[in-house]
């Protein structure tokens, strides 16, 4: 079985390229969701989030989910810490998954994940594909899929790991500053060539 990681930056196309793969038979393992839900229905995990972040993270002593994501998005530092700590738990999720998948039969299996390159479990796929696009580009999706300010936008963008730092660690990267059609021709190539 081929593991595949998919990973890009926010409004880059990531998700769109796993959906290409998910067409063509592929598992795929959207890590943000899987993590979401993970961390939602694991009551120890949440008073870990809250022990190390305190009470900046909470409403009525309980893990609120925006106000998380606001505080980690204000620095760099934050996102590394929430990263050090759900990261492990997602890597095991992803392996169970991966072996569920092999079992089955599955052929490609596809873990879509924004911060897969800042973890440290890379080696754990065969090949890792970059997804990229102009950053005007990607602001633009962003505000049409979510109500979100772009100044805030930027600032989460400005936490990222750089682009030309993702190149150099990805095995491929593939331009999404076109259409759908386009990025579908491009990724049509690439699946050729696996």
């Amino acid at each position: 079985m081929f593991k595949l990681g998919i990973t890009g930056g926010m409004g880059s196309g990531k998700s769109t390229a796993a959906h290409f793969f998910k067409l063509k038979g592929a598992t795929i393992f959207d890590a943000d969701e899987e993590a979401k839900r993970h961390l939602l229905s694991h009551i120890d995990l949440q008073n870990r989030i809250i022990d190390t972040f305190g009470s900046q993270v909470t409403l009525e002593n309980r893990l609120d989910l925006p106000k998380l994501a606001k505080y980690v998005f204000s620095r760099k530092h934050y996102q590394d810490t929430l990263n050090k700590i759900v990261w492990p738990e997602v890597y095991v999720l992803i392996k169970s998954a991966a072996e569920e998948a092999s079992h089955n039969n599955t052929y490609l299996f596809v873990v879509d994940a924004a911060l897969l390159l800042e973890s440290s479990y890379t080696d754990f796929f065969n090949s890792i594909l970059l997804i990229t696009t102009h950053q005007s580009i990607r602001i633009k999706r962003i505000r049409m899929r979510k109500n979100v300010p772009e100044e805030q936008i930027k600032q989460r963008m400005a936490l990222q790991m750089p682009e030309p730092e993702k190149k150099k660690l990805a095995h491929t990267t593939i331009e999404n500053n076109q259409d759908v059609q386009e990025l579908y021709l491009k990724l049509e190539q690439f699946y050729k060539n696996l």
